[in-house]
Order: C-alpha cells, then sequence, then structure tokens
C-alpha cells in the first residue's frame, strides 16, 4: 500500500522518543534470527512524522502536515485521519486520565482543545465548537455515556458546564454561572451525576441538565443560597482548585449517602509593632453528609477539623479522616458527624501523616503513617475506637506493599520487608530483609524475599511466619549492582537488574549469574525502563483496585489479599485503572475494555526474556533479548554509532520499533 502521508523534513529529538510502539505505515512480514536479528518487517515511509506517539492501549498515532493518523500495528494501514489535527504540536497530547481517550490541541496557539477516539478517530468534543476558549476541566461518564466539560466561554468571564454526548460529540446543553468552583463530579449512572462545588452540592439529569436537587454545603447559610451564585464567581477569581482541594465519597456500607470532604483556604494578616504585615495562610478540611437521593442534610453542621485534608478511607462504621501535614485521625459516624475515635471522641495520633491503609479480615484496619521517609504501622479497631497495639511498630522507608497472610500481614516499603504480627505489633523476623517491595516474588503458596545485605533469597510458606534463605552462596552483581526485581519462573527463582541477570533453583544452586555491560551514555535506557515500569504498573493494577474498591482517597499503599477476588481478577483491575467504562458496554467503550483486559491478561505471565541494553564497546552498542531460562543471548539487535536512537518498546506485547532513519524503520519482534 502506498502511504498518503507526504514528505516533508522530520526534526530528530534530542531526547530518546518514549513510546511503547512506533508508527508502522506498511511493510512485510520476514523471520527472525538467532543471533543478529532480522526485523520481523522493515519500511521506508514516504513521508517524515513530525511526531507519532502510541497509546497506553497500544494504538498508533501519527501527526503530520496532512492531518493527525491512526495506524494499524498489525499492517501499517491507515484506520483513520482528523485533518484538522494537521501540525498539531507534539506537547499538546496527553491520554485522557482514566479513559480510553487522548487530547490533542490544534496548531493555532491551542485555542481549539479536542478530545478523540483512537479507536474510530473521532474527534468526541472540540472546544472551539461547543464555543470554549479555555478548557478548564473535563470528567468522563461512563456509565451516562457522555462527557461534562467546565470551561470559559468566548468572550465570557463566567464558567460554563457543558455536556456532551460520548458516541456522537454532539452538544446537549451548557449551564452558566455557580461553576467557577466546581470540585467533584461523580457519575451515578441512570441519568443521573452529582456535582460540588465551593458552596453547592446538586444533582442533576445528565441528558438534559435539569436540577433534580440542589443544596447548600453549610446548612447554617442555607437561606442564602441566593448569594453563593455571585459569592461563586468572585471567590472564583481568587482560589485555585489547590486552594478548595475536594473528595466526594459514597461509602460501600451507606450506599444511600454521600459525603463531601474539602479544604477551604484560610488567610489572616497581622502587624507587628514596625508595622510591618505578616500574612498567614492556613488550611482546614471540612466534611459535610447528605441523602443522596434527596439532598437532605443527615448532619446537622459541618464538620470542620483544624488541619489540611488528607487521606480519607470509606471504613464500614464510619469515614475515617486524617490530616495531611500531622498524626490527627478520627473517624466520623455517617449517621450524625460525631468523633468515634479516642477518649470521648478526641481523635488518636499517629506518627506522622496517615499515608495508607489496609483492611483486615477481621473488621481491623491497617493504618501506615510517614514518620520523615520511614514509617510507623499500627491497627485500628473501628469498634472500641482504639489503636490494637501499645506502641506503634516502625519500619524504614515507605510502605508501598502489603500483603494479608494467615499468619501475619507482610509489609514492603522502599528499603525493606518484614512480616507483622497483628496481635502483638512486633516483627515475625528478627532483622528486616533489605531491598524492600520490589523484591518480593509471591505466587504457588510461597513468598521469595531477595536480601540485599547478605545476597541470599529468603523462602517463607503462606501459612508460616518464619522465612529460612534456599541459597548457601551469595549472589553478587557485576558492577555490584542491586537486583531491582524478582519472578518465580518454571525454573527457578530469577533476579534481575538493569544490567544483570541472575537464575537460581529451589534448592539454591544458582544456574547462571551473567553481567552485560552498560553503555557509556546511560540515556540509551530510558526506554526500556520506562516500558518495564508501564508493564509493572499493568501487573499491579489489580492490587491497586483492591484498596480502591475501599474508597481510600491518597491511598498510596497496594493491598493483596490471596482470598479476595479481586486480586485474582485482573478484568476487574482494568475498570479502575481505566474509570468505569465497564459499566457503559455500549459502542466502541466495548472495544476499549476488551484491549485492555487483553493487555492485563498479558501480564499474569511474564515474558521469558529480558532486554538489555548493553556495549563491549564505545562505539559496539546493542540491544539483546536474554533467556530467563539460560541467560543466554537469543537476539541482538545493532544500534552501532547512532548517538540518538529513536526506539519504542512494548514490553507487553514483545515488540521493538528501531527508526534508523527520519523515513525508515524496523520492527523486531520478541
Amino acid at each position: 500500500m502506498t502511504s498518503k502521508l507526504k514528505n516533508y523534513p522530520m526534526k530528530k529529538s534530542s531526547k530518546i522518543k518514549i513510546l511503547f510502539l512506533a508508527i508502522i505505515l506498511t511493510g512485510s512480514i520476514l523471520g527472525i534470527r538467532a543471533g543478529n536479528t532480522e526485523p520481523f518487517w522493515s519500511k521506508v515511509t514516504k513521508s517524515s512524522i513530525l511526531w507519532q506517539k502510541v497509546t497506553p492501549l497500544g494504538q498508533l498515532i501519527a501527526c503530520t502536515n496532512d492531518g493527525l493518523y491512526g495506524i494499524d500495528v498489525n499492517t501499517g494501514a491507515e484506520l483513520w485521519v482528523i485533518p484538522e489535527l494537521k501540525n498539531a504540536s507534539e506537547s499538546t497530547y496527553e491520554p485522557v486520565s482514566n479513559s480510553p481517550f487522548l487530547s490533542v490541541s490544534t496548531n493555532d496557539g491551542g485555542s481549539n482543545f479536542c478530545i478523540i477516539n483512537p479507536f474510530e478517530g473521532k474527534i468526541l468534543f472540540s472546544s472551539k465548537g461547543a464555543g470554549i476558549q479555555q478548557v478548564n476541566d473535563k470528567y468522563f461518564l461512563y456509565k451516562n455515556n457522555k462527557i461534562l466539560i467546565t470551561g470559559l466561554p468566548a468572550g465570557s468571564k463566567n464558567l460554563e458546564l457543558v455536556m456532551v454526548d460520548m458516541g456522537t460529540g454532539k452538544k446537549l446543553w451548557s449551564k452558566s454561572g455557580g461553576f467557577s468552583l466546581t470540585s467533584g463530579v461523580k457519575d451515578l449512572g441512570n441519568d443521573e451525576v452529582l456535582i460540588t462545588s465551593a458552596f453547592y452540592a446538586m444533582k442533576i439529569k445528565a441528558s438534559t441538565g435539569d436540577e433534580i436537587w440542589k443544596v447548600g454545603i453549610d446548612p447554617k447559610m442555607a437561606n442564602f443560597s441566593s448569594l453563593f451564585g455571585m459569592l461563586e464567581g468572585m471567590v472564583g477569581k481568587m482560589l485555585s482548585k489547590e486552594d478548595l482541594m475536594a473528595q466526594l465519597i459514597i461509602p460501600p456500607s451507606k450506599p444511600d449517602m454521600f459525603v463531601i470532604a474539602a479544604q477551604k483556604k484560610i488567610q489572616s494578616t497581622s502587624t507587628d509593632s514596625k508595622g510591618v504585615k505578616t500574612t498567614t495562610v492556613t488550611y482546614h478540611a471540612i466534611y459535610m453528609a447528605f441523602n443522596l437521593n434527596t439532598g437532605a442534610y443527615k448532619w446537622q453542621s459541618v464538620i470542620e477539623q483544624q488541619y489540611p485534608l488528607g487521606l480519607t478511607f470509606a471504613a464500614e462504621q464510619g469515614l475515617i479522616v486524617c490530616s495531611s501535614n500531622n498524626g490527627n485521625i478520627n473517624m466520623l459516624n455517617y449517621e450524625d458527624g460525631t468523633s468515634m475515635l479516642g477518649k470521648k471522641g478526641k481523635g488518636l495520633s499517629l506518627k506522622g501523616p496517615a499515608s495508607g491503609m489496609a483492611p483486615l479480615k477481621d473488621g481491623k484496619i491497617l493504618i501506615a503513617s510517614d514518620n520523615g521517609g520511614n514509617s510507623t504501622i499500627n491497627i485500628l479497631d473501628p469498634s472500641t475506637g482504639l489503636f490494637t497495639f501499645e506502641k506503634a511498630s516502625k519500619i524504614k522507608g515507605v510502605v508501598s506493599y502489603t500483603e494479608i497472610l494467615s499468619g501475619g500481614i507482610l509489609i514492603g516499603t522502599s528499603e525493606e520487608t518484614n512480616l507483622l504480627n497483628t496481635s502483638t505489633g512486633e516483627w515475625f523476623f528478627e532483622k528486616s530483609l533489605k531491598g524492600g517491595a520490589n523484591l518480593i516474588a509471591s505466587g504457588n503458596d510461597k513468598i521469595f524475599i531477595f536480601n540485599t545485605k547478605d545476597g541470599f533469597v529468603y523462602q517463607m510458606n503462606l501459612n508460616e511466619t518464619a522465612v529460612k534463605a534456599i541459597n548457601t552462596v551469595a549472589i553478587e552483581f557485576g558492577v555490584k549492582e542491586d537486583p531491582n526485581g524478582i519472578e518465580i519462573t518454571e525454573k527457578g527463582i530469577l533476579l534481575k537488574s538493569d544490567q544483570n541477570i541472575a537464575l537460581m533453583d529451589l534448592s539454591g544452586t544458582i544456574k547462571f549469574n551473567k553481567y552485560f555491560p552498560a553503555p557509556g551514555v546511560s540515556g540509551f535506557k530510558k526506554a526500556l525502563l520506562i516500558a518495564s515500569a508501564v508493564r509493572a504498573a499493568y501487573s499491579t493494577a489489580a492490587l491497586t483496585a483492591y484498596s480502591a474498591a475501599f474508597g481510600g482517597a491518597s491511598q498510596s499503599i497496594k493491598v493483596k489479599d490471596a482470598d479476595s477476588k479481586i486480586a485474582k481478577d485482573v478484568t476487574a483491575g482494568a475498570s479502575v485503572m481505566f474509570g468505569e467504562a465497564a459499566a457503559a458496554g455500549v459502542g466502541y467503550t466495548v472495544n476499549f475494555i476488551q484491549q485492555a483486559n487483553q493487555r492485563f491478561k498479558a501480564t499474569s505471565e511474564t515474558p521469558s526474556y529480558m532486554l538489555i541494553m548493553t556495549a563491549e564497546a564505545s562505539k559496539n552498542i546493542k540491544l539483546v533479548q536474554v533467556s530467563k531460562l539460560t541467560g543466554e543471548i537469543l537476539n541482538t539487535i545493532q544500534i552501532g554509532k547512532d548517538k540518538d536512537p529513536i526506539y519504542d518498546v512494548d514490553m507487553i506485547d514483545g515488540k521493538l520499533y528501531y527508526m534508523k532513519e527520519p523515513t525508515k524503520m524496523d520492527c523486531y519482534k520478541f
């Protein structure tokens, strides 16, 4: 097939292009040979590409002076083109968070902001078409198949709400006034949307914008609702969204209510004896609960805490609320907002701000707090309102991983790993194993942990509390690199770093331990590191989903429970990671879910190889595919003297795309 893309000089980036895949316009399929790898396919294009990107789902797009193109990843054929987005700036490209969509602005100063569906090459929203000159926020309402936009109309100083049909891109309605400080939007489905702002909470019909109910956030100010519309416009010019940070929480145990957790800015000015004025800014957290069906107040008044808004957690008994700058923690009763923790409800104190929570099987909640870069751990019993440990447990580093086991909770931080006794708060391991959460491999009823301090791999059964080293000879990596990853393979335990790979069988025998010299320019490795991180994000999404299911905000801990359905079902992880598209089940959203699930499921089995950028000499840089089973090089891609290689890796799909010239691209398949 002859490409329609026209020729023009391609500007070669001074940095490595970081993509999952690259744009291939057409090509023929060739075979792979061991040793120096021949391209899977190779193509010289007639047109140079201004810039090219691959979406998180592996779709290919390319921007030229003719338009924005979608490219078939298997054949290189052009799937669609959007002429309106020709010559768009690469800096305006952005995957839309928690959605399958992309945003790109036109090449006219970026005044026309567009959201596109890369499955069909369709512009879902055009700010110019909607009469908006500046877009502030966008919310994807998958349950209602719509997009809600807040923005500034041309020639106006007041923000508007604009609702767009997600399937057709048609503007359904717009509303002006009172939306300057829209701080939260919740897609309720059934043609209903919940919206919160600085002064209001309202539920509207998604299809028409008609109000179902609207109430002021503070019951004491309910009689001044006509004043709030004017105040929102005035205050909106003075406050940013950071000044009025908010969370909107529907507790799983109380689906007929919702809580607004917000942060308000308090500014005061004082003058000293010399007439020097000092302005002090503080933040207070405020909380208010409503009936979701009627908008009626559930609490008599707003609950205000004299600290900035921190982590919130919707427990079964109440809403756990925390400070973001100190150890204050309390729990608000869902029925009346009264404080439930500590003596007389005065709250409890952590060693530093809460950083994450994990619900336990007995109804208690594990709480980690940040204590100056290290962590303290305690367990809260909501039924008594007290901590169960007399003294909080301490561990070095910031907690990022917990695994709920029958004998305790395995806790991994950025620096070390240990097993917590949930009855006493003591650690089962006499000394924590150094290395951290990335060096924990769990599966097949066993857990393996690498200890960077002594070079040993330790094994623990899921129903036990002790660990034992399986090797007698320490593993040492070349150039004194520490392992940064561990895997359970069919041949044993694999340890890896940027330039090293080693395999040990379950009896402790080291089968191989190999080092590959690094290239002199560390930037050559960047694409590989990014690609590996992306794959890791997919494979841990199911664990993150477990935390998200409990309504945590600012949750920083991945929680794994071997008995939980969501931890076993990577499909559930797709819904949480990319939004609630699974609930929609309409139109192209089905394609999105199918593709997302395919990539999730691909991570359930790790690749049998590792890609390493290496160099035997400064002018002989190459990328090698190394078998995780034998440690042998399977294939080699010569980079040679290319000082600025443009290559892209998709660790999920097992492909590498290397552009040796502006119009020549090779695809390698591993």
